[in-house]
């Protein structure tokens, strides 16, 4: 009598990620972005005619592309598949290192910048709602070892983009024989003797290139399993479109997604576009008369934040899948603004280092909040498409953050406390608008557990 293959509903595998890809993957896309996170505040400072509120435009105009990335990336993910998605997204991005090699003008790096985040909101959203894929006592592992590989593969990047911005001088210190020396330059224990200069970035952008494509290839290949995942049928787009309306009627999808997204994500900005400029004024980097730029310590800077992410993921693996309740969200929240404002009224290097450790442990959480947190408070089948809504107003909030954030910056002879504190100011209404919200109807009652 012939085999007789089971059906597809007894398959418990069928459609879910395959974690020991995805996790690499994850990790290499943030390699990816954080070697660009810390060499481009520096490329800009190389080259001469770039002006010196590059960075913040380039922030802006990258956040801006948030209002519709996540939203366009929730509805293909839903409609094509999480995996092809994300493929896409990684392969888009290999466009950026290649078109950096000539030094475009800075219009031309603007424009770069909204293609920038376009393709980090698509892969972001397919990313973290492909690791939703997993059966559910996976949930926890899942999301902790997403974000942990976050945090390792982030942690990488700005030592070895340290390592091939000098490594000129340091191969001719350990041909030497002064290894020593090469070691203390390259931990800022001594300085450097020649500054960086904006040639030194061509291997950096080959590299980075070539890695968005070979991750795309990998993630569309294999990223994973075959069938259906929860064996839900191949949506059609009047569906897709069915689940859009049916999102918007949810009363508990706005009370997340206000707070938490539209609030929320303006906190997020103050460190990504105002970061860089408190370094500048505590010493931590410099530009050099004549060309080229120095690092004093932000290298470190750049490291603590990014160490931070990895306790960070492992403590959101303790939530995750947990149906946390609504005070969690608070905290969560509320500790995020508390820490921006910390960095923005910090008066010393020391200070600087402890404010940015506790904001970039706690975005963990927020990061997590607005997708896994939010897709176990709502239906499964709207998994991708209410993580792609959230993360729109995420990125609505924060564009128009960085816009009014930017001029006042411009306008206030470039004082980077102010953005901070508006930063600490919005967060903290959001705060008061979650906390009075789930004390009048908690976010996890009975009909959450009905879901």
């Amino acid at each position: 009598m012939p085999d007789v293959k089971p059906p597809a509903e007894a398959d418990p595998l069928a459609g879910t990620a395959r974690l020991a890809v995805v996790v690499p993957v994850a990790m290499v896309s943030f390699f990816y972005m954080e070697v660009l996170n810390y060499g481009l505040p520096l490329f800009f400072q190389a080259v001469p005619d770039y002006e010196p509120e590059l960075w913040s435009n380039v922030v802006k105009y990258q956040v801006t592309a948030w209002i519709v990335g996540p939203l366009l990336a929730g509805i293909l993910a839903r409609r094509y598949g999480e995996r092809l998605i994300w493929s896409y997204a990684l392969i888009g991005k290999a466009v950026i290192p290649f078109c950096l090699l000539i030094t475009p003008p800075g219009w031309a790096v603007l424009l770069l910048s909204l293609w920038q985040g376009l393709t980090g909101a698509v892969m972001w959203i397919a990313g973290v709602s492909l690791i939703q894929m997993v059966r559910r006592e996976r949930k926890g592992f899942s999301n902790g070892a997403m974000m942990v590989s976050m945090g390792v593969g982030s942690f990488v990047g700005p030592i070895v983009g340290r390592i091939l911005l000098h490594r000129s001088e340091l191969s001719r210190l350990l041909a030497d024989g002064q290894s020593t020396l090469a070691m203390r330059q390259l931990l800022t224990l001594e300085k450097m003797q020649q500054p960086i200069e904006a040639g030194s970035f061509s291997i950096i952008f080959w590299m980075l290139g070539i890695v968005a494509l070979i991750s795309g290839v990998v993630i569309g290949l294999w990223g994973q399993r075959p069938g259906r995942f929860l064996q839900d049928e191949a949506p059609t787009w009047d569906q897709t479109w069915k689940d859009l309306v049916q999102l918007v009627q949810f009363r508990k999808f706005w009370v997340l997604v206000i707070p938490l997204c539209l609030l929320g994500g303006p906190v997020f900005q103050t460190s990504n576009q105002f970061l860089p400029y408190r370094a500048d004024e505590l010493g931590l980097k410099k530009k050099v008369e004549g060309g080229g730029v120095e690092d004093h310590g932000w290298i470190w800077l750049t490291q603590l934040k990014l160490v931070m992410w990895i306790p960070g993921g492992a403590a959101v693996g303790l939530l995750a899948g947990r149906r946390a309740p609504g005070i969690a969200a608070v905290i969560m929240l509320a500790a995020f603004s508390l820490s921006a404002g910390g960095i923005g009224f910090c008066t010393a290097a020391w200070q600087l280092f402890c404010f940015v450790a506790m904001f970039e442990f706690v975005r963990q959480f927020m990061r997590w909040s607005h997708a896994g947190y939010m897709s176990e408070h709502l239906p499964p089948h709207l998994r991708a498409t209410a993580i792609g809504c959230a993360i729109t107003f995420s990125g609505l909030g924060s564009a128009i953050f960085a816009w009014i954030a930017h001029e006042v910056f411009t306008r206030s002879n470039n004082d980077t406390t102010i953005p901070f504190i508006m930063g600490l100011t919005v967060g903290l209404i959001g705060t008061v608008i979650l906390f009075v919200c789930d004390w009048r109807k908690p976010i996890k009652d009975e009909e959450s557990a009905k879901d």
